[in-house]
């Protein structure tokens, strides 16, 4: 009976493509593989590059490079060989329906079995059943009226605008344009690839336009890190997100960078909810755990999701009485607490990629997650056991439209792609407006000249992160000088950006160091000393916030040893480190509480916190024209 059945609907399906598909005309132009790419490219509505300079293939043309190189990018195709794409080839209708299916990202596979329906369905090739067969049954490919499906002919133009415009038809979607660590580059910067605020203003404006079934979301770390936000304590992001009408965030660790009160102020403050389920101050709810969207005839779940070691990436006197939950434990309980309440749930995480990946592969009922907090670059939506996940890069240098996809009302796919900065990209005149009148009034005294250097000072993130560099050198010299101490440590999560060779401005130093971190003395002893060393890299070389910048040291570690007994030999001045002796020690406040998990400075008694930011401790440093250190192998690895 259940065969029966099967077949009997197999038989309708049948039917209905013989009757819907027309005839193809014998006299249609032929497509190839480049005009396929291009059209289909353009029918997704990928951002392309305006040029593209490393493009593998010796026989693409600059015109039609930008579309090879975002098929190639999404995964959707490939080339005939490592330096041919053969964009002048015709193309089959089986090879167009694979680049077709490729792009939806399908969650399952379809059965195959639908090829008994029509007499060539047997000649389709292996490696294209399964994309055939998903086509034929999302209705992307119809039948001939002689039962069959030529999967080897040559596509035709009029083939190849049937099938886009089934695309379009058949396949609805829910679109997110997600932002994620902007860290307050609300101003853009060509330079850097910064699209700024009123670019992407302009890109979600365009998406809602194109579908209504549209929402804006951030994933944290939004309001604060530049001068320009840092000054108004966050007041400015949220003038522009008010405006650009965002529909939620969940907080980073860096939005509490001005303190709990404060993010709570902004929190009242914008006109959209402000979501994440693990933040608990004294064992309450911080911030509601999600907030439901109704987008079209779909109830929406966007849940919040705020990094656990937030506890140790903000600084501690900001997070007094707040705790945060494990993710997947507390995904696992939202899941359950909104079933039935929900059609779908998206995860709105600042809890990183690693975290991101765990919690799609282990906790079911989530479809898609949209991240944070690792600064990492998903071209397209990845998929998992049971979510998709994204996340769209740094600073405003990408941004991400993630799409839902659906057909008769069932999620089938999800797929999407990330934007980037281009002499096309045009701006909401309005947010520039905003964006304008907040730069305006902070300039003048930013523009301001402290000091002229001759060489680069190095605060690239990737560097300041796992070894010695320059700038860190300068900062933590700065430091030690300040309070004479015996030595200097800081951390390189809090040096934000490199300076340049030439004038110095106090904006320069402000976004280097653009947390208002104070700086301290303390007093430790030797042993204690060597074991903040120690916890410094002890993830080298990964990346790591907690990497030391010193000064009054030099030290060895080895990085084939394990975490925490990697340091080889320090000295203090030139001395042995007598781990029995009492040295002071200028920090920041951060560490100096235990932020970045430093807890053995935490343990120790501040005798004496100077008020000063560590900006303008740098700042009175370069005014007074003091030598700028070279890398000097204060900081030295074995066997890497």
């Amino acid at each position: 009976m259940h065969k029966m059945k099967k077949w009997m609907m197999l038989a309708c399906m049948f039917a209905v493509a013989f009757v819907l598909q027309p005839q193809a005309s014998e006299a249609s132009e032929y497509v190839t593989r480049g005009e396929f790419v291009q059209q289909l490219i353009t029918t997704l509505g990928v951002d392309i590059k305006s040029e593209v300079k490393d493009l593998p293939f010796t026989d693409v043309d600059p015109q039609l490079a930008p579309y090879v190189e975002a098929a190639i990018r999404l995964g959707i195709a490939t080339g005939k060989t490592e330096t041919t794409f053969a964009p002048n080839e015709k193309i089959t209708r089986e090879q167009a329906y694979v680049f077709l299916i490729r792009s939806l990202q399908l969650r399952h596979h379809y059965a195959t079995n639908v090829f008994k329906l029509y007499q060539d369905g047997a000649t389709t090739k292996p490696w294209a059943q399964q994309s055939l067969a998903a086509a034929l049954h999302l209705g992307l490919l119809q039948g001939y009226s002689d039962k069959t499906i030529r999967p080897q002919q040559w596509l035709t133009a009029e083939q190849t605008k049937a099938i886009l415009k089934r695309y379009e038809t058949n396949i609805e979607k829910i679109t997110f344009i997600h932002t994620n660590d902007t860290h307050g580059r609300i101003i853009a910067n060509e330079k850097n690839g910064e699209m700024g605020f009123a670019k992407i203003a302009k890109i979600a404006q365009d998406a809602r336009q194109k579908n209504k079934q549209t929402l804006l979301v951030d994933l944290g770390d939004t309001f604060h890190g530049t001068t320009y936000v840092n000054l108004n304590s966050g007041q400015a992001v949220v003038d522009l997100m008010n405006a650009m009408k965002y529909d939620a965030m969940v907080p980073g660790n860096h939005d509490f960078n001005y303190g709990q009160n404060r993010l709570l102020e902004l929190k009242q403050a914008v006109q959209f909810p402000v979501v994440s389920g693990n933040i608990y101050k004294d064992g309450k709810p911080f911030l509601p755990a999600y907030t439901i969207k109704q987008v079209g005839n779909k109830k929406i779940a966007l849940v919040g999701l705020t990094a656990t070691d937030t506890a140790v990436k903000t600084n501690p006197a900001g997070i007094v009485g707040i705790t945060f939950a494990d993710e997947e434990a507390t995904l696992k309980q939202l899941v359950s607490e909104l079933k039935g309440k929900v059609d779908h749930i998206v995860v709105l995480s600042h809890s990183g990629l690693q975290t991101d990946e765990k919690l799609a592969n282990n906790v079911s009922g989530v479809d898609v997650i949209l991240g944070g907090h690792s600064h990492d670059t998903i071209e397209a939506p990845k998929k998992f056991k049971y979510a998709y996940v994204s996340q769209a890069f740094e600073y405003g240098k990408a941004l991400g439209q993630t799409n839902l996809l659906f057909y008769k009302g069932k999620l089938i796919g999800v797929n999407g792609f990330l934007y980037r900065d281009h002499a096309t990209k045009q701006e909401d005149a309005a947010i520039r407006s905003i964006v304008d009148t907040y730069k305006n009034t902070t300039d003048s005294t930013l523009q301001q000249v402290i000091a002229t250097i001759d060489v680069n000072l190095d605060g690239e993130r990737a560097n300041v992160r796992t070894k010695e560099t320059n700038l860190g050198n300068l900062i933590a010299d700065a430091m030690r000088q300040a309070l004479q101490t015996d030595v200097a440590l800081t951390n390189g999560g809090g040096i934000r950006a490199s300076i340049p060779q030439g004038e110095v401005t106090r904006n320069h130093v402000l976004t280097t160091l653009p947390f208002a971190n104070t700086l301290v003395k303390v007093s430790m002893s030797g042993a204690d000393l060597k074991k903040a060393l120690e916890h410094g890299v002890r993830l080298y070389p990964e990346q790591n916030g907690g990497f030391p910048h010193v000064s009054g040291i030099r030290f060895t570690f080895d990085a084939t040893k394990p975490a925490g007994s990697r340091v080889t030999s320090v000295e203090v001045n030139g001395q042995p480190l007598d781990e029995t002796k009492t040295y002071t020690v200028a920090t920041n406040d951060f560490i100096a509480k235990g932020g970045d998990g430093y807890d053995m400075f935490a343990a120790s008694n501040i005798e004496f916190d100077s008020g000063e930011l560590l900006s303008t401790v740098v700042m009175n440093y370069l005014q007074a024209q003091k030598p700028i250190p070279t890398v000097e192998d204060r900081i030295t690895v074995v066997n890497q």
